[in-house]
């Protein structure tokens, strides 16, 4: 979860730039909800492992959700760098998931 600091920042800083109204308020409800799965995911740490897999994909869903809003929204010079840095994060998490669901 070292990344979230990041995606959180990274959602601020796209949201409060140029982007359209529209994706703003894409970008404030991605950002919310990942800061929910977070969240819950945090809180799966030591549930059974039903609990865990579910909120990891729950997770993973919210880190593709931001992916896709940056891919629309992001128009800064930096978009090529934010989206391979949103794909790791998402690589992680995802690779974390396959591996917690898998026990």
């Amino acid at each position: 979860m070292t990344r979230a600091p990041f995606l959180v920042g990274l959602l601020l800083a796209v949201a409060c730039g140029t982007a359209s109204a529209a994706c703003r308020d894409d970008l404030i409800k991605a950002d919310q909800n990942f800061a929910k799965t977070r969240s819950a995911l945090q809180s799966a740490a030591s549930a059974a492992p039903a609990v865990k897999c579910a909120a990891y994909r729950r997770h993973v869903a919210s880190l593709t959700e931001v992916r896709n809003v940056f891919a629309r929204c992001d128009t800064g010079g930096n978009k090529a760098k934010n989206a391979a840095q949103t794909n790791v994060a998402l690589g992680e998490f995802t690779k974390q998931m396959r591996e917690s669901c898998r026990k």
